[in-house]
């Protein structure tokens, strides 16, 4: 189908050099998006993450049998239910009649605490080798159903099992690894953060959730922040936000563009590989280091185009992820901002405009508006919406967006200098405390308007404490 395209789109191409007309150009525009969406199907075709890779096939056909697996942990999650998620990359598999298998392929490993003792080694980057039983994964049965499959799917994994027995954790010290560079950053975090608030600034820092309370979570999906825990844009955008302020300085230097560039693609390759390199926060680096490019190399005024190659490359990379919540939620974030900051900006009154308090007023307005602009993409995948979720938003974003950069960057200092790091980060720390006395409020209190007046008073109060 592309090639019959291409080659239609060529002899239109000739037709209109020839002819230059008017008629020709309009065929000739059509042949050439025709061209492109059928390139784009013959690739997503070559790249679907939906079909079932072999290793997958062969694991998939021992589906309730036992199996010996080795590899290193991933990812470690625990569920609501209590139990525990492992992300494990399996390097060597033991088949029946002691037929080894060295095959490399991601898979979930299921362990739950009741039916066994969780090792105090079981921590990112270990080497682990178990017995468990290969579990089907069963594909949604009703249309409002969440599609584990397809989630799992779109994170390379294509297998699940149940682990039976534990036979042996290695602890691997590989600065290499970006698990042991996580793992430290999680004890920095530690250090600089009080016990209260420490699980809270790990999920907000770099989206690691596993030790938040299942109330939580709760609290934070009805107040519709949710999404400040999983790193995406939101937080790349604050990495990016002290960058923006000193482009100007870069101006100034001999070659204070190149250094300016090279800077924060180093910072974005660090931030991304800390959190596993997440397909969102991978999207928005690369959708930030076209932008910053533009604002270096005085190119601002193709943000919007900066984005769209952005989005093109992504999806060269993985076509499927068209069809992934995260790509439709970045991009249309970040086209609601890019389409709607310009105008918001020209109806703002001068005497607003101009004024200390005029961005922050404009922070809290776009805020509103990206919340609302998501709805029917909220609305579609979660079958919900949070009414004051666009209003707690409005008020907390702005004190992350000083919150999120000031505790990153302690975080270098911290190995070096632990008691001045964990003084400097006192005010951070006092936000988060207050941010984690409001979720026990919200659980504890009954009434919406209630509620709603809590989140304005402690997002204001522990807010303006943070940013002295």
């Amino acid at each position: 189908m592309f090639g019959i395209a291409a080659i239609g789109y060529l002899i239109t191409e000739i037709s209109y050099r020839k002819s230059l007309n008017s008629r020709v150009y309009s065929i000739l525009i059509v042949s050439y998006l025709g061209m492109i969406i059928s390139f784009g199907g013959t690739w997503h075709s070559f790249w679907d993450y939906r079909d079932l890779p072999h290793e997958a096939q062969v694991i998939n056909s021992y589906t309730w049998e036992e199996l010996t697996f080795s590899g290193s942990i991933q990812q470690i999650k625990q569920t609501s239910t209590g139990k525990f998620q492992l992300d494990v990359d399996i390097d060597t598999t033991l088949f029946p009649d002691d037929l080894v298998w060295d095959k490399s392929f991601k898979l979930r490993a299921v362990l739950n605490p009741a039916d066994h003792h969780i090792p105090a080694d079981l921590k990112l980057g270990n080497r682990i080798t178990f017995k468990a039983t290969v579990y089907p994964l069963e594909e949604k049965r009703n249309p409002s159903q969440f599609n584990y499959k397809q989630y799992l799917a779109s994170q390379g994994i294509y297998s699940q099992v149940g682990i039976q027995q534990i036979i042996s954790i290695t602890s691997i010290h590989n600065i290499w690894r970006w698990s042991f560079f996580r793992k430290h950053v999680l004890n920095a975090i530690d250090t600089n953060f009080s016990d209260q608030s420490s699980s809270l600034a790990k999920a907000l820092l770099i989206g690691y959730k596993n030790e938040l309370e299942r109330e939580q979570k709760i609290s934070f999906s009805r107040a519709g922040l949710s999404h400040i825990m999983a790193v995406s844009g939101l937080h790349v955008g604050f990495l990016l936000f002290p960058f923006w302020l000193v482009i100007p300085f870069f101006w100034t230097l001999k070659y204070g563009k190149q250094i300016g560039i090279t800077l924060l693609i180093i910072t974005l390759f660090l931030y991304a590989g800390l959190t596993n390199f997440s397909p969102s926060v991978t999207r928005a680096s690369l959708v930030g280091i076209l932008l910053a490019y533009g604002k270096l190399f005085h190119k601002v005024r193709d943000s919007k185009n900066l984005t769209a190659v952005a989005a093109l490359i992504i999806l060269l990379i993985n076509p499927s992820d068209l069809f992934s919540i995260g790509f439709q939620l970045s991009f249309g974030a970040v086209y609601i901002i890019l389409l709607t900051a310009p105008v918001i900006q020209r109806r703002l009154p001068a005497w607003i405009r101009f004024r200390w308090y005029g961005k922050p007023i404009m922070i809290i307005v776009i805020s509103f508006i990206v919340q609302v602009g998501l709805f029917p993409l909220l609305a579609y995948y979660f079958g919900e919406f949070s009414l004051v979720g666009p209003l707690a938003n409005a008020f907390v974003i702005p004190f992350l967006g000083v919150a999120v950069p000031c505790g990153l960057a302690l975080l270098i200092l911290t190995p070096f200098a632990p008691d001045l790091a964990q003084t400097l980060n006192y005010p951070v720390d006092i936000f988060c405390n207050g941010y984690t006395n409001l979720l026990r409020l919200q659980l504890t209190s009954h009434g919406a308007g209630f509620k709603f007046i809590l989140t304005v008073c402690y997002f204001s109060v522990y807010g303006l404490l943070s940013s002295f």
